[in-house]
């Protein structure tokens, strides 16, 4: 067995709450006013204005991030055309806004999406902003206030950022970065192929970055982009990156970049696209990366515009849309399908799917919008390759314009909640209370890299093996959804089944194995460099 360097973070339980309870909403309570998240979003345009899609700017932002390493994740959201606010969890299930948060705040700046990331590997996160103009890169200063560094650092990207995905694609320990902006080159704003493109940055290590994008095939970095994630797609213990474009203006398709390795003039990187059938061509927009079918490998969800969403089966070396047949694909004629994720809502070892969703709307042939209010779906696993729909009576009832959605289980009882963006309104809490008549186990397992391996992990896997025979597999990811930012803890759902053992793989193939793992508790494992390898 591997010599790790172990912590066991106690289950924190919140006084004066009854956990497990059922209520008519599946299972999620909105507490958003007495958990103090009150931040406001306006929006380029709404429904009932009618705009040229290409002169606005949808993007918004939610991302979770301990940013004071106290152990609960604090939460900042993106503004729009207004502030945008970071809330500190007070471990009581409420938010303060942050003594910090003006200085994050960029109410000159035009922000969308949000991600957390320890660029530097030095224990804190730091905080990217998207933007319709120059990112913002925010440098944690020790949990003391933040610094802009975006100039010293070289990320700006001046075009329509709408996501961003970071990952160590060179295996050199420090977290790079892939930036999706939303083009409708060459017929419209933003006109020049550096605005319109998607950015790769290569992370030196000292600070700052290089952009490498001439690695990449110039023409299919032009697409609308809207989502990305770094994962490693074909087993190779290597990250490769998913990009999701939207097909209105350049329809190129979403691509898959087959990380190769070193060469090529700095780094070699294939578009598989074609050759693993996931150029998919669709409206597409947010992006879900995960096991759904717990065959221990990636598939990917993601969410279109009055088309189906697609479910991407991964079977190997190529993928099948199975959206139909599992019961996701949400083809109502009108649905404008946004943010999106894989998560286990009801800790039964299987990942469902959370849909943020808008409606679209004519009159006769004429568009008039997009924006308009849509129930959002949950989507339950059933563990037979079909999902069902689950979603809160609320959502039927009260629907809204939803964008954006980040996960995290922000108070630590074992349940994953959510945070959900509303365009041009608000940033909705959703506490998960759990569903009556169920004792489902779980285990939470953050992890921490050292030497070679960046301090977020982004790229590890762990493989839970339970007593039934059957393992769940996650992977570490910053990014994907649209726009937003996850937390980077892993949380398994595991039915009424307990733990045999727990292996972890470290992105440079390091590997540890826990045997008397127990359940129900949040526990942090960090990496040491005397730790085996195959």
């Amino acid at each position: 067995m591997a010599i790790v360097g172990l912590m066991i973070l106690f289950l924190l339980v919140m006084p004066g709450v009854s956990f497990g309870q059922h209520n008519e909403n599946g299972g999620f309570s909105e507490v958003s006013e007495c958990a103090g998240i009150n931040a406001n979003h306006e929006g380029s345009w709404n429904e009932y204005k009618a705009k040229d899609f290409s002169r606005g700017y949808l993007a918004m932002g939610q991302a979770w991030g301990d940013f004071d390493n106290d152990g609960w994740v604090d939460l900042y959201v993106t503004g729009g055309l207004t502030k945008s606010v970071l809330y500190q969890n007070q471990g009581d299930g409420t938010f303060d806004v942050s003594e910090f948060s003006a200085s994050v705040g960029l109410h000159e700046v035009w922000t969308g999406g949000a991600v957390w990331a320890d660029y530097d590997n030095d224990g804190w996160i730091d905080l990217y902003v998207l933007a319709n103009g120059s990112n913002v890169l925010f440098h944690n200063e020790g949990g003391n206030g933040f610094r802009d560094v975006t100039s010293v650092a070289g990320v700006g990207s001046l075009g329509k950022s709408s996501g961003a995905a970071w990952g160590d694609y060179n295996g050199d320990s420090f977290l790079d970065l892939y930036v999706t902006n939303w083009s409708c080159f060459p017929d419209c704003d933003p006109v020049s192929h550096e605005l319109a493109s998607d950015n790769l940055y290569r992370n030196n290590g000292n600070g700052t970055f290089t952009e490498v994008s001439y690695l990449l095939d110039r023409e299919m970095l032009q697409g609308a982009g809207f989502a990305t994630s770094f994962a490693d797609i074909d087993e190779d213990g290597d990250l490769d990156i998913y990009v999701v474009n939207d097909k209105l203006k350049n329809p190129i398709g979403n691509v898959l970049w087959r990380n190769d390795g070193a060469g090529c003039k700095g780094w070699c990187w294939t578009n598989a696209s074609r050759q693993t059938k996931s150029n998919i061509l669709k409206h597409g927009m947010g992006l879900a990366v995960g096991d759904y079918d717990n065959d221990l490998d990636l598939d990917l969800y993601f969410s279109d515009m009055v088309e189906s969403m697609v479910l991407l089966e991964n079977q190997g070396g190529s993928f099948r849309d199975v959206a139909d047949v599992a019961g996701v694909a949400s083809a109502t004629g009108s649905t404008t399908g946004w943010g999106t994720a894989f998560f286990d809502f009801n800790n039964d070892g299987w990942l469902d799917i959370f849909l943020a969703t808008t409606e679209f709307k004519k009159v006769y042939t004429i568009p008039v919008g997009m924006l308009f209010p849509y129930p959002n779906f949950l989507f339950e696993n059933l563990g037979d390759g079909t999902f069902v729909d689950s979603s809160p009576i609320d959502w039927r009832q009260n629907p809204e314009a939803s964008l954006g959605t980040a996960y995290a289980d922000y108070d630590n009882d074992g349940y994953v909640d959510m945070v959900i963006g509303n365009w041009n309104e608000s940033y909705v809490l959703y506490r998960n209370l759990g569903l009556s008549g169920t004792d489902n186990h779980w285990i939470t397992i953050k992890l921490a890299g050292s030497g070679n391996v960046n301090r977020d992990a982004v790229g590890s896997r762990v493989y839970v093996h339970l007593d039934d025979g059957s393992t769940l597999m996650q992977e570490v990811k910053i990014g994907s959804s649209l726009g937003a930012g996850n937390d980077t803890a892993l949380h398994f759902g595991l039915g009424e089944r307990a733990i045999m053992r727990v292996e972890i793989v470290w992105p440079d193939g390091a590997r540890q194995t826990h045997h008397n793992v127990t359940s129900n508790q949040k526990w942090l494992v960090t990496y040491m460099s005397d730790t085996g390898r195959d």
